[in-house]
């Protein structure tokens, strides 16, 4: 990257109007809270979100040079930051595409909640042969939820395991994130609506398979397929940990 700069991940994200105050007011709640283990995670559905070939992912910048190598040695040095959903083999995605999801900015699912109890349960075992492949954020019942980045709601419903849900696609059409455990979406919310970075789409809750009140949160990348959880998974946590500074 060019002298003296650097990457788009350091950006701080300024918070919408009247998230402020609701942040300062949730903190301590928060701090308190246990942390039970999520027994469960996404769905595994035979149908898609979308006919298959309907999600035309946006042409991404080139990179120079000096970008493309960062990037290449950034997704080698930060070994477990993609694998495959179905047997938790890594993976690599283009450069192109790491720049792009690290110059989201993005902020924590739960604005409120403290940098210093983030875990990276990611590769938690969850079964024989089955991962984890998210983290688990804990929070009183009602806590908001806000979109990590600008994007399309792709998904509301109900599943089994993941309680209320709230499927995103990224503004760019390549990531999907993955909202569970909710207690309600926010009202008006729509499949089809654009979000914001920053903006309430839902609240904490313990529907679906779970022991306690918490967002399971993942994020999933296949842009060739309509079924997105079966292709490739980020680890959140090591999406989050450097956006938020050293604990």
């Amino acid at each position: 990257m060019p002298e003296g700069s650097q990457p788009a991940r350091t950006r701080k994200v300024a918070l919408p109007p009247g998230i402020p105050t609701a942040v300062a007011a949730l903190r301590n709640e928060i701090e308190n809270h246990p942390l039970v283990e999520d027994p469960d995670g996404d769905e595994l559905f035979d149908d898609g979100l979308y006919p298959s070939g309907s999600v035309t992912a946006a042409e991404l910048p080139s990179l120079s040079d000096e970008e493309r190598s960062f990037w290449k040695d950034f997704g080698r040095t930060l070994r477990g930051l993609v694998v495959r959903k179905k047997d938790s083999k890594p993976a690599s995605i283009p450069e192109e595409e790491l720049a792009a999801l690290f110059a989201t900015g993005f902020p924590l699912p739960i604005e409120a909640f403290p940098r210093e109890k983030l875990r990276d349960t990611f590769n938690a075992s969850r079964g024989r042969h089955k991962k984890h492949h998210a983290i688990d954020l804990g929070a009183p019942k009602g806590t908001p939820i806000v979109a990590v980045s600008d994007g399309t709601i792709e998904r509301l419903g109900r599943d089994r395991r993941g309680g209320i849900v709230i499927y995103q696609r990224d503004a760019n059409g390549r990531f999907v994130y993955f909202y569970a455990h909710l207690k309600r979406y926010a009202p008006g919310l729509r499949v089809g609506d654009k979000v914001k970075r920053g903006q309430k789409i839902g609240e904490v809750g313990t529907t679906g398979r779970t022991f306690g009140a918490h967002l399971h949160f993942a994020i999933f990348r296949d842009v060739e397929s309509p079924a997105p959880w079966k292709g490739l998974v980020i680890n959140p946590y090591l999406v989050f940990a450097p956006l938020i500074g050293p604990k």
